[in-house]
């Protein structure tokens, strides 16, 4: 099972869209605490970036985006991807192993399609009706 951080490619060999996990509640929660438990506070990774450790504090707890901090705080706790560090959390805030959680998300973005598709379907139905 290939995580999402891999991407992958299209059959016309062209890359598909990397998707970029983002942390809710309690996995921020983890992931500052197992920056804590390496012996680098919050303070420490932004004076090493050059910004605040609000801006720190926001990307840990997915309030926003940053591919420098998410790059830091993956390097810091050994993993290859800020994917990776989410994906972690997810699991012990979870109790679910990883295997189980890309599932999950895969169903959740399938039915998201499916949903999509049918919205349009009717809409283009209607268009073709009322012409």
């Amino acid at each position: 099972m290939s995580l999402p951080h891999q991407g992958s490619v299209r059959k016309d060999r062209t890359p598909t869209k990397i998707l970029r996990l983002r942390p809710i509640n309690d996995e921020g929660r983890y992931i500052k605490a197992q920056t804590y438990l390496k012996g680098i506070p919050l303070k420490k990774i932004a004076a090493d970036l050059g910004i605040s450790s609000v801006a720190v504090h926001r990307v840990i707890h997915g309030k926003i985006r940053s591919a420098r901090i998410e790059g830091e705080i993956a390097r810091i706790l050994g993993k290859a991807s800020w994917n990776e560090v989410v994906l972690e959390a997810r699991s012990e805030v979870q109790k679910k192993p990883v295997a189980v959680i890309l599932r999950e998300m895969e169903q959740r973005r399938k039915a998201r399609e499916k949903e999509f598709f049918a919205g349009l379907a009717g809409a283009v139905g209607k268009a073709r009706r009322g012409a």
